[in-house]
């Protein structure tokens, strides 16, 4: 049988059988020998008895009888010879005529006193035989049920384990499986419960990431496309329009490599660097790409800023001012106003929309989830932007909250590590000068 089932079905019944079978034959020969011993106590109990009533009625004249399967053999002590010692009583086994018997001899004067009895009665033998073999049959019959049962519970889950790594192979979630069965089972169902949990995770992670990079690939696109249609036409200066255009395309270029990293399977999340970052400097970058989107919507976008040096990522900075920038401008009506504003560790957009409800703000950055809920009654974007800027903050070791009130607005604040501003190279030759002149 190729079943796992059928091949413990027959190696525990095959156990099983064997098992029976030693059993019955050692049942047996301790039961043969037992009788055996029985008989050769009763033999000699019987000599002895015959031996003391012919002691008390002596007689000289041969006897040959047989009485219950028991021969009874009297005669003078020469004519014993042939069969024991007939000097001395003795009990045992001999062979007489090709047959074997047990015996018990008694020396009674000039004369000797033999019983000779079959060593196994074959009647009395084979029914205990007969009866012992169907007590094993019995059981052989009873252990192949339980051994069928047995091996049906051990294969069930086993069945369900390779039922359920199809459908995973397939690229669906199979239910969960029961802790059920032997210790070693329900390891088996808690192993495979962890690692379906664990490549659902995975592959989560890894259409989240898709979803997310595919996201933030049409912003410098748009971008790309605007300045160049633009030096088309005139619109733009070269330069300032081909400065534009590098830094876009460097974004593009990350991004593409996030892809590579994915497809590689090396991680599942952005790479983000550690650098000292002037939020000032990114706040007025931010404002001034987004200015001409800004006019389009006739929403006032300005930038208030102070010195603040954080320990961040300049494009993935750049990337969360962008996406808060873009949700606030088209959450502002026109003739409503964005702000950028720089605080000490901290970069803050506000709008002056319509706000969230405070049943959402919780909610703001899983991924859809304002997009599901505004999506049919304002301008939203890909409902990405807000969860991308969650995981970059975090990954760059900072955080971002909000705060919203419907018609009054929405506020984001992301916190960055903290960062000593770097000394400028003419600042440290300054110092060497004053220095140089107090000598």
């Amino acid at each position: 049988m190729k079943t796992l089932r059928g091949r413990l079905f027959v190696a525990v019944l095959a156990a099983i059988i064997v098992s029976v079978a030693l059993t019955v034959a050692i049942g047996a020969a301790l039961t043969r020998r037992t009788a055996d011993r029985t008989t050769r106590a009763n033999l000699a109990h019987r000599a002895d008895l015959l031996a003391a009533e012919e002691q008390q009625q002596p007689s000289y004249i041969a006897e040959n009888y047989l009485a219950d399967n028991v021969r009874v053999i009297v005669d003078r002590r020469a004519a014993m010879k042939r069969y024991v010692d007939p000097n001395r009583a003795s009990n045992g086994t001999l062979t007489v005529d090709g047959t074997k018997d047990i015996y018990s001899y008694r020396p009674i004067g000039p004369r000797g006193l033999l019983l000779l009895e079959r060593a196994s009665r074959s009647t009395a033998w084979g029914s205990f035989l007969r009866d012992l073999l169907v007590a094993g049959g019995v059981g052989a019959v009873l252990a192949a049920v339980i051994s069928f049962v047995l091996a049906g519970s051990i294969v069930r889950p086993i069945r369900r384990a390779a039922s359920a790594s199809r459908a995973l192979a397939e690229g669906t979630s199979p239910d969960p499986l029961p802790a059920q069965g032997t210790a070693e089972l329900a390891s088996l169902a808690h192993a495979f419960n962890e690692m379906a949990a664990q490549l659902a995770a995975s592959r989560e992670a890894e259409r989240n990431f898709l979803l997310s990079v595919s996201h933030e690939l049409k912003t410098p696109l748009t971008a790309i496309r605007g300045y160049a249609e633009g030096l088309a036409d005139g619109a733009f200066a070269p330069e300032p329009a081909a400065e534009t255009i590098l830094v876009e395309a460097r974004r593009l270029e990350r991004l593409v490599r996030d892809l590579l990293d994915l497809a590689r399977m090396r991680r599942h999340e952005f790479h983000v660097r550690n650098e000292p970052v002037e939020l000032s400097d990114a706040a007025h970058e931010v404002v001034a790409r987004h200015e001409a989107a800004a006019n389009e919507f006739g929403v006032n976008l300005r930038a208030e800023s102070v010195e603040s040096w954080v320990e961040a990522d300049h494009d993935r900075v750049l990337q969360i001012a962008a996406n808060l920038v873009e949700n606030a401008l088209r959450a502002t009506p026109a003739g409503g106003s964005v702000v950028v504003r720089v605080e000490p560790g901290q970069l803050v957009v506000s709008d002056t929309g319509r706000g969230l409800a405070p049943a959402d703000v919780p909610r703001a950055f899983d991924r859809f989830y304002l997009y599901d809920k505004y999506g049919k009654e304002r301008p939203v974007g890909s409902g990405l932007g807000l969860a991308i800027v969650k995981q970059l903050a975090v990954a760059m070791g900072g955080d971002v909250s909000v705060r919203s009130e419907q018609s009054s607005g929405t506020t984001f604040v992301v916190t960055f590590r903290s960062w000593a501003k770097p000394r400028r190279v003419d600042d440290l030759e300054v110092a060497a000068g004053h220095t140089a002149e107090g000598v």
